[in-house]
């Protein structure tokens, strides 16, 4: 994955530390840093060998930077891969740096509620012993002592692991989460773009952050749900909350130039304009809550607590901050966006203003006089010459048609050129000379006043910067609701408020639509049924032909439950959903050169990584597994992977695969259902079309000629592979051996001997043991015997 841009990355620094070498388990910490909103979070995990959770963290909180130690070398490789493939730069944790951290102390001087109690109010997070290694790291490393801002005022807590939904950088991948480097935030070529009908920057981010962190708890899904469909049934109060989003600034950012002012710190800080800002976004809200006061439909309570109580509580607090604004700025100049303390405020500040402006209006006495001794050539009411700011304080400003005519005037005031150039000519005279120094010593003392005031605004305004993140955080919710509204509002196909199963036993859409494929094609969707149960028909095998819309369905599926989970309505007619914890996919594996890893190895190390993390409340999605090796060898490992999940992780599962044999599997194992995608065959003309749509039951053919075919290859390539395949089925040569490797599967460890029809030697060197060899070779030996004696009798 490239880079995480920055209109929609978080200002987060991490570490992760691994479990000392003698622990006996894979105990990993994680703390995190949130730059602007000076947040510590702490966690504990148990990583597999795969280092997967680290990924899924890693994508869900979108780090600039990443520091690392781990007692095992290959584990920081591996960390190092992960971080790289997720788009994150990590650096290695430097000693020097770690060793001189006292943790304790250290929290001590950066938390707000140190100074109280010490760090009695945080033992949760001092019970996280990798977690609070992992601090130390960070604090050391990123030497974020070293930053006045963050002296007592940063928090600490933990980090809610199984309060979001688990996605690996498969899934990211697959289901087209985030936007690629040269896509537009607003493309509908991935899932952000197309949900992002957000109108502030700080509503973009929540999008971002809600999509990487999907929610796993039912309670809190519903409630966004309430508010999507209250939305959704008042638009004239939806498009009243878009039209003041509008005029929403990045509260977070402001917040962070507030709560630096009384800093040391050396980044930017706040100004006369910010305050300016901060105060039209209050006014802004005002007005929202007056909207969503009038509000009274069904979920009119929900609104209340999750919506407008927690912005109503923000506007009270800001009170005074209003009127803090409004007694020293003036507003009007603000409107012109001139920042300015209003005159009325300071009596000296205003005699200082008349001065200055007295000055001035002696600068446009000498400015006509200057235009009526020159006599230029101009048309209706315009001012051939006017007044500008230049170095030396006010100057005259000719364009370049008159450039010639001013230079060559000869006559009273004498002109004095200063500048030349493209499209202007900045001059002077005698006597605006004189004036400019009256002007700018009058404008100094003006500054002077008027920045000692404006320091004192801001460092009272300061005090409120974490009101302004309470605000932030709130009208950033708000801003993604009202985003999803409208995208239900106006989809190019119909959305649906989801029923949520909290047993995890059904699963049951009906005509689901993969939404990028509809926003992004002119042509019609034809969408497709689920029903899945727990017990019964937990695993689905899905076959058919390529190009069919099987890769379409599966991860049409998986979106409809990642948007469920952040709160959004579904793409379907109906659906009853189960709250996942994770979502796993296996699809379109590439080799990885650089690194050694073949397309079959990567396909098998993402394999492995589901079958080693997968839960029951896991959706897994698997497409094409076992292509990059022998057919025997790829439809074994396809077996037993589905086999497995189906058994073992039971969980709800989705598996399009080319192996039309794995439909035996149905008969194996309860719990699958074979499914296919349909297509047809014009009996005449041989021509190929596809159908799109799932049928119940295997496929009963494949369809690899006719695809060729569509492909433009050349007439005799596609006859050539046409008569090839119909020798090998005619002699059982391709399909015989998979047939037998499907009967095998079904019998292992059951003790079935082989049937009658089987070849021996391919029973025999089936085995997986030097047990199963000897078992099978004492119960084949008498057809061994007489095969041998056959073969031997053949070569004589």
């Amino acid at each position: 994955m490239p880079p995480f841009g920055a209109e929609v990355q978080a200002g987060a620094i991490c570490a992760i530390v691994s479990s000392p070498a003698t622990s006996s388990e894979r105990l990993f910490g994680l703390a995190v840093f949130d730059e602007e909103r000076r947040t510590f979070q702490v966690c504990e995990y148990t990583e597999d060998t795969h280092a997967s959770r680290s990924e899924a963290l890693l994508l869900q909180l979108m780090p600039r930077a990443l520091v690392a130690t781990m007692t095992d070398a290959e584990d920081l490789k591996r960390l190092g891969r992960v971080a790289e493939s997720c788009g994150v730069a990590q650096e290695e944790a430097k000693a020097e740096s770690t060793k001189q951290v006292d943790l304790e102390q250290d929290l001590k001087r950066l938390l707000e509620d140190a100074a109280e109690c010490g760090l009695g109010r945080h033992l949760g997070e001092q019970s996280k012993k990798q977690g609070m290694r992992a601090l130390a790291v960070l604090i050391g490393h990123f030497s974020l002592l070293n930053e006045p801002s963050y002296i007592g005022s940063c928090t600490l807590g933990l980090y809610p692991l199984r309060s979001f939904l688990y996605l690996d950088k498969a899934a990211f991948a697959a289901l087209n989460v985030l936007p690629r480097p040269e896509e537009s935030l607003r493309s509908n070529t991935s899932l952000l773009g197309f949900l992002n009908r957000c109108r502030s920057p700080i509503g973009q981010r929540k999008l971002r952050q809600w999509l990487t962190q999907p929610l796993t708890s039912a309670e809190e899904i519903s409630e966004r749900h309430d508010i999507v469909e209250a939305f959704c049934s008042a638009e004239g109060l939806l498009r009243q909350i878009e039209a003041h989003m509008r005029r929403v600034p990045d509260l977070e950012r402001l917040a962070a130039r507030f709560q630096r002012i009384p800093t040391a710190s050396k980044a930017q800080k706040a100004n006369l304009e910010d305050l300016v800002v901060v105060y039209q976004c209050v006014l802004e809200a005002d007005k929202m809550l007056a909207a969503l006061r009038t509000y009274e439909g069904v979920h009119s309570e929900v609104a209340a607590r999750i919506v407008t109580k927690k912005v109503e509580a923000c506007v009270a607090d800001l009170r005074n901050f209003r009127a803090l604004v409004e007694q020293i700025v003036d507003l009007e100049q603000a409107e012109q966006r001139v920042y300015c303390i209003a005159r009325a405020f300071d009596p000296s500040l205003a005699e200082l203003a008349k001065k200055r402006d007295a000055v001035v209006r002696e600068m446009e006495v000498v400015r006509t006089a200057v235009e009526s001794a020159i006599k230029l050539t101009v048309r209706g009411n315009e001012k051939p010459i006017s007044l500008t700011d230049c170095q030396d304080g006010r100057g005259l400003r000719v364009t370049k048609k008159h450039q010639q005519a001013v230079q060559h005037f000869k006559g009273k005031p004498q002109v004095k050129v200063l500048a030349i150039k493209k499209m202007e000519m900045i001059f002077t005279t005698p006597e605006l000379e004189k004036l400019n120094k009256f002007f700018r010593e009058a404008a100094a003392a003006y500054d002077v006043q008027s920045a000692q005031l404006v320091n004192k605004a801001l460092s009272v305004a300061a005090t409120y910067a974490s009101v302004m993140e309470r605000l932030g955080e709130a009208l950033g919710a708000l801003d993604v609701l009202a985003s999803f509204a409208r995208v239900v509002l106006s989809a190019p196909c119909g959305f649906v408020r989801a029923k949520l199963d909290t047993e995890g036993k059904r699963f049951e859409i009906e005509s689901a639509a993969h939404i990028l494929v509809v926003a992004n094609s002119d042509k019609s969707f034809v969408a497709n049924n689920l029903s899945m149960n727990k017990d019964t028909s937990r695993l689905h095998l899905i076959t058919g032909p390529n190009m069919g819309g099987k890769s379409t369905y599966i991860r049409s599926v998986a979106l409809i439950v990642l948007l469920n989970q952040i709160g959004c309505f579904v793409p379907c007619n109906s659906a009853v959903l189960p709250v996942f914890d994770a979502v796993m996919c296996r699809v379109g594996a590439s080799d990885m050169q650089l690194r050694g890893i073949s397309t079959f190895m990567a396909e098998m190390l993402e394999a492995s990584c589901i079958l080693n993390t997968a839960t029951e409340r896991t959706l897994v999605i698997v497409d094409e597994l076992g292509r990059g090796t022998s057919t025997s060898d790829g439809f074994g490992i396809a077996w037993a992977i589905a086999r497995h999940l189906v058994e073992k992780s039971k969980c709800f599962s989705l598996f399009a695969t080319h192996f039309h044999e794995l439909a035996a599997l149905e008969e194996a194992v309860p719990g699958v259902r074979n499914r296919h995608a349909t297509a047809a065959v014009d009996a005449a003309s041989g021509q190929l079309t596809f159908l799109y749509s799932l049928a119940d039951g295997p496929a009963d053919q494949s369809y690899g000629a006719h695809v060729a075919e569509l492909a433009g290859f050349p007439a005799h390539v596609v006859a050539a592979a046409r008569q090839k395949a119909a020798e090998l089925e005619a002699s059982g040569g391709s399909s015989a051996p998979l047939e037998r490797a499907a009967k095998r599967a079904r019998t292992e460890g059951e003790g079935v001997a082989a049937s009658d029809d089987e070849d021996p030697l391919d029973y025999l060197m089936a085995a997986t043991s030097a047990a199963a060899f000897a078992e099978r070779a004492v119960q084949s030996l008498p057809k061994l015997r007489s095969f041998l004696a056959a073969s031997a009798g053949a070569i004589a």
